[in-house]
């Protein structure tokens, strides 16, 4: 198969990565250091899965109309959600025939996104969680994998065994990945993990374990995961956690061990000076909570202090050029 990767950063550069390997023409496509990079030197992934470096049947572009004349059968999807509508249209503005989308990007509102551009019949959601970090251009690290990748279609438009065929796809190179027709509530799974996690940690500039060593930090925590049950029970969305309590345990007991160590990316993001994903997660959720009746004091904070955040940094970093 010929698989592009849309937005080929950390998490974009291992599935392409490993597809390549496993014989796949892959085409990345993402920032130009990055990008030049690997079309120099290759492209190293190390980590708990293992090192190699990936040289054949991958080509690296840092525009995705410099790949129209290649017969692209899948498209991999793991730009920013902030930059989600405008890349499906430069996909759409490539292709005539735009090939089905695998989202496999954090947060809410993506696979919507996605539906309302290419149509439901060529959009596939995706929840990852594991944890990749962008070391320098041409080298990204596997750090933590708490499960594998699950993949559905959120309206049942395309076909169970054509799901099951990319999902084998994905396993067979590497990444585990099994198919699902319950894909939401994988999706407000994640969001559960990375709205009690990910602004936390940024906040405090530690990894994830560390939040554990704080009561406060684990009050926190525990007040974003009942907020986000609340707003999750009005729009009717079924959890695989009858209670908050219940997955506040599988967190701080199960979740939260297996990446202990992993910084997230929406750190790594701040201190580079660039806009986060805070908007489509606790942002998110504190617009849904508005909009169903429900407060959401904790994740409407945290999308304010991130925000605060992220100026202050863009500050920072241009102040030092």
């Amino acid at each position: 198969m010929t698989i592009l990767v849309l937005g080929a950063g950390s998490i974009g550069s291992v599935f392409g990565g490993f597809l390549a390997l496993a014989g796949h023409r892959v085409i990345l496509v993402g920032r130009q250091p990055h990008m030049d990079a690997i079309a120099r030197f290759g492209l190293l992934i190390d980590g708990i899965w293992g090192r190699h470096i990936v040289t054949e049947r991958i080509i690296a572009l840092s525009d995705v109309h410099d790949a129209s004349t290649a017969s692209v059968d899948l498209c991999l999807l793991t730009v920013k959600s902030y930059d989600t509508a405008s890349a499906v249209r430069m996909l759409c503005d490539t292709f005539s025939d735009p090939p089905i989308v695998l989202s496999l990007q954090n947060g809410l509102g993506n696979v919507e996104t996605i539906e309302s551009l290419v149509g439901k019949h060529k959009t596939i959601g995706g929840r990852v969680i594991f944890g990749v970090e962008y070391r320098e251009p041409g080298h990204v690290t596997v750090t933590v994998a708490a499960d594998v990748t699950r993949i559905g279609s959120r309206c049942g438009t395309i076909p169970r065994h054509k799901i099951e065929q990319i999902a084998s796809l994905l396993t067979q190179a590497g990444i585990p990945t099994e198919a699902t027709d319950t894909i939401e509530r994988y999706l407000w799974g994640k969001v559960l993990y990375n709205c009690a996690l990910n602004p936390l940690a940024t906040l405090l500039n530690v990894p994830y374990g560390k939040l554990l060593s704080s009561d406060a930090a684990r009050e926190i925590m525990r007040a974003i995961i009942f907020e986000i049950f609340a707003v999750a029970k009005k729009l009717n969305v079924t959890l695989d956690w009858a209670e908050p309590e219940q997955y506040v345990e599988l967190l701080f007991n199960e979740l939260i061990p297996k990446t202990f160590e992993h910084h997230p990316s929406m750190l790594q993001d701040v201190l580079r000076g660039k806009p986060t994903e805070i908007d489509s997660l606790n942002g998110a959720i504190a617009d849904l909570a508005v909009k169903v009746g429900c407060d959401a004091p904790y994740n409407t904070l945290l999308r304010s202090l991130i925000k605060a955040k992220e100026t202050s940094c863009v500050r920072t970093a241009t102040s030092t050029h």
